[in-house]
């Protein structure tokens, strides 16, 4: 997600913001303490753009129960639901435009519970442990213009969360109204069969692996263990682009015409690519597409990174390293976005800093979130109990910060990379929640830690 440093602006409008209403709570049935039951989805979605960029999505989504639960219902995130000021308060974006058209079960009709961003499909029967049902759901809508994240700017369209995700099951699914101000969904990994069909040819980037950068008015694509599905549509008349290896991994990066920094971008994702998978750990995957559209967003094999030269590094290498913790090591980013953000900041400034040849420069962002605004005691609060400035200050400036001076004090960047490469071998595909961070903590390094972690975690 944005990093505060590059976002001083949208920040200092966000003081004088009325707070984000604490009211959001989880929609439906939502046991905290409880683990993650086996709830298991392969997506077969297919997207149709008409000439007036209205798009219809119809999903047929196979959910199968894994667990020793049994389920009288279905829980989706349905967002583009939300994005809008009618169910979101405060939203400040255009809205988005949903109509749904048909819920079904096994074919049959079905009746469901639309609220916010929560859909909620009722079972005639139970599905019992071991067992399968097709949901299917079929809607239109309309993106907004200049919106956050699903966006529609000119003749570009950029899908996040555009189509129903299957919500994480706790002895209830754990839906939380739409923030927009983090990211409020929570899904697990699934399979995915994804169609589109389009009414000119379009730059299409998805979050499976696309081959060659040529335009294409329909396709079909199709990726496994992926978290979540995200597909840029992409006017050829706007963007020039360039393929460059990374180890085993190609990355396609597509620039504004003319904004002069294609190579630029390319040369320097390859490096950081390379260095972390060396650090860290092999990322399995085969590709990465990387956007220069300015929405500073990671999503499952592709990001979306800063236009101007000014912004680029910070931005595009803090985006990179989330492919690290966000995809392939995930978590709850609405309970403990710091799993994800800190981490990803922490790795991307250990970079930076080596790359200047010094141990302090990296971190010049997030030293300035953390002085910028007071901080929250504890890092692993609910997107909701956040403020939108101490959010910044508290998960891109205080804990890496805090992570920062532990490793200074206890080995350096040498033994700061040797604990996040053991931790993404440890957790590689899993949801890690913050007491799990802690236990590994205070496995892997000799005496009690307790004191470190206990002053900022919960």
């Amino acid at each position: 997600m944005k990093k505060f440093g590059w976002i001083l602006a949208g920040l200092v409008a966000a003081v004088i913001l009325i707070l984000f209403l604490n009211s959001r709570a989880c929609l439906f049935n939502c046991a905290l303490l409880a683990e993650p039951e086996n709830i298991d989805a392969n997506y077969e979605l297919k997207l149709v753009l008409d000439k007036e960029d209205n798009v219809r999505v119809d999903a047929s989504i196979t959910v199968t129960n894994s667990s020793d639960q049994s389920l009288k219902d279905i829980g989706f995130f349905l967002v583009p639901n939300a994005m809008n000021s009618k169910e979101t308060p405060f939203y400040e974006y255009d809205d988005a435009a949903l109509k749904l058209a048909s819920v079904s079960v096994n074919g049959k009709k079905a009746e469901y519970q639309l609220d916010n961003n929560g859909l909620l499909v009722e079972l005639d029967q139970n599905l019992e442990p071991q067992s399968t049902v097709v949901v299917d759901i079929n809607y239109r809508m309309r993106l907004p213009e200049y919106g956050m994240r699903l966006s529609q700017i000119e003749n570009n369209f950029y899908l996040a969360h555009w189509y129903p995700m299957l919500a994480i099951y706790k002895d209830g699914w754990v839906i939380e109204d739409y923030d927009p101000k983090g990211e409020s969904y929570n899904t697990g990994y699934g399979n995915y069969l994804v169609s589109y069909r389009l009414p000119e040819e379009y730059l299409v980037a998805t979050s499976a692996e696309d081959g060659q950068m040529a335009p294409a008015d329909s396709g079909t694509v199709r990726g496994e263990n992926i978290k979540d599905f995200y597909l840029a549509l992409l006017d050829p008349d706007d963007w020039e682009t360039q393929t460059i290896t990374a180890n085993d991994t190609e990355l396609r990066v597509f620039a504004p015409m003319g904004a002069g920094i294609l190579e630029t971008t390319a040369e320097m994702a390859a490096d950081a690519y390379i260095y972390f998978e060396e650090q860290i750990g092999d990322n399995p995957n085969g590709e990465l597409d990387i956007i220069a559209n300015d929405g500073y967003m990671e999503y499952p094999n592709i990001i979306e990174v800063a236009s101007e030269q000014e912004a680029l590094e910070s931005v595009l290498i803090h985006e990179i390293a989330h492919q690290w913790f966000y995809y392939l090591v995930t978590n709850d980013p609405f309970r403990e976005s710091w799993l994800d953000e800190s981490l990803t900041e922490f790795s991307s400034a250990l970079y930076i800093s080596e790359q200047n040849g010094d141990a302090d420069s990296g971190f010049d962002d997030a030293a300035f979130a953390e002085a910028a605004y007071p901080t929250e005691k504890y890092a692993n609060i609910p997107l909701d109990d956040f403020e939108e400035p101490t959010y910044y200050s508290t998960i891109y400036g205080k804990v890496p910060m805090l992570f920062k001076e532990f490793f200074d004090a206890n080995g350096g960047t040498e033994a700061a990379f040797g604990f996040l490469s053991a931790y993404y071998k440890e957790f590689q595909f899993k949801q890690v929640d913050s007491e799990t961070f802690k236990q590994f903590f205070e496995a892997y390094f000799e005496g009690d830690q307790s004191e470190f972690l206990d002053s900022w975690l919960k």
